[in-house]
């Protein structure tokens, strides 16, 4: 067994104002490719990172809003976007030498998230039990063995579009920087929950936001909170339109790899457009990276994102990822897409995220309540590395600094420290510590598996917020 071993790309895990990953350094270590994460960030002009060079083999990109500008119109009839739409996921084609580059070449060269809205998750109990009227189960014998395989009738998705799509709406900002369309949904009383990168240019005195409903009527609306850390934003209608309906709350702790799931929005657009498809992966940690407001720097967001393979695209922004039972279980955000010539953003190719219900909900009740948004932290300055354990090597969140007076001081990490599970799921970098710990609440324990001096501990942080 060895000591953890550390490579030149530090990362701050305390998560405060001046805690932030550098975007302009290595992009993912080697552990990073093996785990299949996605850490992307939003370019300030298509295809090239904020400031970091060019991906050598591909990134990550994301659309959560269509930016508008005075552009000749396409033969579709809509804008192209703008040069800060979503940013897309583009993994560039890998060189000759490899084979297959998958999410390493991706992770390796710097995916890039971008905002776009996609992806649709369910809940295992809720889907099961939303599954067409009866919900029935079969049992089909194998002819080789005694193992039952359980089958499920598929979802009406038919009846479950047709109630959700009352709650999804479609946002238009405008303000001084241009115009933004985006998705979003009511979430309680007269509010709508959205992605803060769609809304962002309709924050100012000047600025105005729109909301339009399924049946065509549109209202004025004003942001009541948003938080570029998560990238949820809340805005309060000026009227409340008669027979609004809050899209039910589900649960996206619950999920599982392979559930069904759909996502609602306005791509492009096209207002009350539906894809569907399945969890493709849970607990992945996708980076982007939004341009400031007038006078705002760039913001990076880390997210434990829901993984869909539903299409989304530029527009899908702030929609909602339902389950099977038509609730909500996470907001759309962002989406990997492949390089094309001669194109600013390209659409799905069936690589979307998704901010889990859990922690939306936390943030937006936060925004209702004061306005702002606080956010768990550990009080740790970390870099990914590896480690080995009993003979096996693995990535780790190795732990440079712990700041005094912190969750993390309390529970008694120390420098040198490599953590390898957060929670029960493995970490195997500090962007997926970071992820773990931020969509984690304030007050919440958070168990810690750790190495070291070369042996495995256990240890529990009580999480607090700043």
């Amino acid at each position: 067994m060895t000591e953890p071993r550390h490579p030149n790309n530090p990362y701050d895990g305390g998560y405060g104002n001046s805690e932030r990953p550098p975007y302009g350094g290595p992009a993912q270590p080697p552990f990073a490719e093996q785990q299949g994460q996605a850490n992307p960030s939003h370019p300030t002009e298509p295809g090239h990172p904020a400031g970091a060079p060019g991906p050598a083999s591909g990134h990550l990109g994301g659309y959560g809003t269509q930016q508008q500008r005075n552009h000749t119109p396409q033969p579709s009839g809509f804008p192209p976007a703008g040069p800060h739409g979503l940013p897309s996921v583009r993994p560039r084609p890998a060189k000759s030498a490899r084979r297959g580059p998958g999410w390493g070449a991706l992770i390796a060269t710097g995916v890039i998230a971008a905002l776009i809205g996609g992806g649709t998750a369910v809940g295992v109990t809720a889907a099961t039990s939303a599954i067409s009227g009866s919900g029935k189960q079969s049992e089909i014998e194998t002819s080789t063995s005694d193992q039952k395989v359980k089958t499920v009738d598929s979802p009406d998705w038919t009846a479950v579009a047709a109630d959700a799509s009352k709650s999804v709406v479609s946002i238009q900002a405008r303000g001084a920087e241009g115009e933004a369309l985006g998705s979003g949904f009511v979430y309680k009383d007269d509010y709508i929950v959205t992605n803060n990168h769609v809304v962002a240019p309709g924050d100012s005195a000047q600025s105005e936001i729109n909301v339009v409903f399924h049946d065509g009527a549109s209202v004025a609306a004003k942001i009541v909170g948003r938080d570029p850390i998560t990238d949820i934003a809340v805005l309060k209608l000026s009227t409340k339109p008669e027979g609004l309906t809050p899209l039910p709350i589900g649960d996206s702790n619950g999920l599982k790899v392979g559930e069904p799931v759909m996502a609602l929005g306005n791509p492009l657009g096209l207002a009350d457009t539906v894809t569907t498809g399945i969890v493709s992966a849970l607990n992945r940690p996708v980076a982007t990276q939004q341009k400031g407001s007038s006078g705002e720097a760039d913001i990076s967001t880390i997210t434990n994102a829901i993984q869909v393979d539903a299409a989304v695209n530029p527009g899908n922004s702030g929609g909602p990822l339902i389950n099977a039972a038509g609730k909500f279980i996470g907001v759309n955000s962002s989406i990997a897409t492949m390089p094309t010539a001669g194109e600013q953003q390209a659409g799905s190719i069936g690589i979307g995220f998704a901010i889990p219900a859990t922690q939306a909900t936390y943030i937006a009740d936060q925004l209702i309540s004061s306005g702002k948004a606080k956010h768990a932290y550990l009080g740790v300055t970390i870099t990914s590395g590896s480690v080995e354990n009993e003979g096996i090597t693995t990535g780790a969140a190795v732990v440079s600094k712990v700041e005094s007076g912190s969750p993390a001081a309390a529970a008694g990490l120390r420098e040198g420290d490599a953590i390898i599970k957060a929670g029960g799921t493995t970490v195997n970098s500090a962007i997926s510590l970071q992820a773990l710990v931020r969509a984690q609440k304030d007050g919440q324990d958070l168990p810690l598996t750790i190495v070291r001096g070369g042996k495995t501990q256990d240890i529990t942080v009580s999480l607090k917020a700043r």
